[in-house]
């Protein structure tokens, strides 16, 4: 059976899964250059295919990753998805024809008949349509619950043939959390929390307010936390959200001092703006509330430095420490209570929210946890892989047998290249090359000698991070790194650089290591370094004392795993820096050219592409 996953608008993606195992998974991003693409995958749906070596005519099912994407959406929103272009405005704030129909269609609705018949009718055959242009002619199509997308992305992959299942994000079907238990290959739902009180919507404000994008840099947040005191507005912060005393639900205190007219119009005002599912914690009233926190602790407005409520200044840094302490503590909070609930200690994670690290570490360090999964892709775009896997043990079930839970060693399902495709690329720009007769060793020994190597090899990761086959490797004693690498990538300063790591070294440089040994594998969880290693491999060490790594097996990968064992050869040390291969605002490279054109612009002094060496000009860098 062919199954392909979809995550239409934001972070558009496509997963093939070919009689249950993946076959490719890739994000229209890759292929478009527009980071986080939103809109339908045109791009990625036929690359799937390809990789795979399948037609779309041999599609059975598609399964979109939203029940609303078949069910709930209005015509004006179907419309939104297959026709955009791909630029992405997060809350769609300046996209004033798209909330004029937004509006005019909540208003026309309501005396038509039954809009939301229509809008499935329209939405069922403007979606058979763009699929039939991508090749898939004869799949049948239907859509899962978003949030159980997620727990299958977790629960399939995370090993556990008994698991508690977090799920956790801004909003999707309704909810913002979920809780599930994962057992003999079947997922049943525990409790669901709304979007009412949305704990990835209070971060992506916070994001917002900070001056940084919605639903992009949420990382910035976190790494800017470390920096600040969370004591100094915990307090005020937990006015915006905080966590109810039965430990299950969220609520919004501050809405506590609004008047009864107050609310009317603040639901109008969200109501006006086009949100489709009604009165939420959306965006918009989120913006309302963190504008109430705002005037009520100042007087003068000072974007993203409000003085605290005795006048005393406030940097942006504090207010960053304190919206990462109150997600944690309430994250935290949250799981702890299912786990005394249901006594299970072995924990699977998915969803926006879990691809703040360093929640995850506290997660992982919560009396009793055994062990923790994060699903490497885990937030909407790996909801697609999570479509397929719930439609491949639904078929299972159909037939008397169960999908169990199995663990990964790697997720390289996008595009690879091989030398000869290559070859042909560097010939299209006026740079000098060779072929190296052992280019993991030649790369070890170029950032021995301190260059910044970009890696292009085998095929593209899947997910947000790079796991070097399409990764930026550095020296990581060099404590001066976050400055100047970060400037020459126009990335933020404040950014921490991740190391990959040998797997046989990694028990000694982090601490309580175990329970967060799988979810390392995919760079998704951080650990306290042992103080030692703070010292020896400062680049990759940030302020707080954590790393997030990635941690590398020779079954892996094995030609990273060589490159990690020659330079600890060369240097003593099982571990270098790793970062994606990227400018800042694009996304990780694809393509050769892609990595050609970022040795163009400076981003690296060397590639090491496939065999390849590649520079731009002068003698070899290594004197061969």
């Amino acid at each position: 059976m062919v199954i392909l996953g979809l995550n239409i608008l934001h972070d558009a993606t496509a997963t093939l899964l070919v009689d249950g195992k993946i076959a490719a998974s890739v994000a229209e991003e890759r292929l478009t250059r527009v980071k986080f693409h939103c809109g339908f995958p045109y791009r990625s749906i036929p690359e799937v295919l390809r990789l795979a070596g399948i037609k779309g005519s041999e599609v059975d099912k598609v399964v979109f990753n939203f029940e609303s994407n078949l069910n709930k959406m209005p015509r004006y929103y179907t419309d939104y998805v297959v026709d955009r272009s791909g630029t992405f405005d997060t809350a769609n704030e300046k996209d004033f024809t798209f909330r004029a129909r937004m509006f005019g269609d909540q208003i026309t609705r309501r005396f038509h008949g039954d809009p939301q018949e229509d809008g499935r009718r329209y939405a069922r055959d403007k979606y058979i349509k763009a699929l039939a242009g991508c090749g898939v002619t004869k799949a049948s199509l239907e859509a899962r619950n978003h949030h159980l997308c997620h727990a299958a992305s977790a629960y399939y992959q995370g090993g556990k043939d008994t698991a508690l299942i977090i799920t956790g994000d801004g909003s999707g079907d309704g909810m913002s959390m979920g809780v599930y238990i994962g057992q003999g290959g079947k997922i049943r739902q525990l409790h669901a929390v709304s979007d009412r009180h949305s704990l990835g919507k209070f971060y992506s404000g916070i994001t917002k307010y900070l001056g940084f994008k919605r639903n992009r840099h949420e990382g910035k947040i976190t790494g800017l936390a470390a920096y600040g005191d969370p004591a100094k507005l915990l307090p005020q912060l937990r006015q915006m959200v905080d966590i109810t005393a039965d430990r299950r639900d969220f609520r919004t205190p501050l809405t506590d001092v609004y008047s009864p007219t107050q609310i009317k119009w603040a639901n109008l005002v969200h109501f006006m703006r086009g949100d489709y599912y009604g009165s939420h914690y959306s965006n918009v009233q989120l913006d309302y509330l963190l504008e109430t926190f705002h005037h009520r602790y100042q007087k003068g407005k000072i974007i993203g430095a409000p003085p605290g409520p005795n006048g005393t200044s406030n940097h942006r840094d504090d207010i960053a420490a304190a919206a990462q302490g109150l997600l944690e503590e309430c994250t935290v909070a949250f799981v702890r209570s299912f786990i005394e609930e249901t006594g299970i200690k072995d924990i699977v994670l998915a969803g926006g929210i879990f691809a703040n690290v360093k929640v995850n570490q506290r997660v992982a360090e919560i009396k009793g946890v055994e062990s923790v999964f994060i699903h490497p892709n885990m937030g909407d775009g790996g909801g697609a892989t999570g479509a397929t896997l719930l439609a491949w043990s639904d078929h299972l079930q159909s037939q008397g047998k169960v999908l169990e839970p199995h663990t990964i060693d790697s997720v390289y399902y996008g595009p690879g290249f091989e030398d000869a495709q290559i070859e042909k690329s560097i010939a299209g720009f006026p740079f000098q090359y060779r072929r190296s007769a052992d280019v993991e060793t030649d790369t070890a020994e170029l950032v021995a000698r301190k260059k910044v190597v970009g890696r292009f090899n085998g095929r593209m990761e899947y997910g947000p991070r790079a796991l070097g086959n399409r990764s930026i490797l550095a020296d990581p004693t060099d404590k001066t790194i976050n400055d100047w690498l970060n400037e020459r990538l126009h990335r933020t300063e404040f950014m921490p650089f991740a190391p990959s790591v040998l797997h046989e070294a990694a028990p000694k440089l982090y601490k309580n290591y175990s329970s967060g040994e799988y979810p390392s594998y995919f760079m998704t969880i951080t650990f306290d370094v042992v103080p030692e290693w703070v010292k020896k491999a400062p680049a990759v060490c940030h302020i707080d004392g954590t790393a997030r790594p990635q941690v590398v097996k020779q079954s892996a990968n094995p030609s990273y795993y060589k490159i990690l064992k020659e330079y600890e050869k060369r240097t003593g040390l099982p571990l270098l820096v790793n970062t994606s291969f990227n400018m800042h605002e694009e996304p990780i490279v694809c393509t050769p050219e892609d990595a050609l054109r970022s040795l163009q612009n400076g981003c690296v002094d060397v590639l090491s592409i496939g065999s390849f060496l590649v520079w731009k000009d002068g003698p070899d860098p290594l004197g061969s």
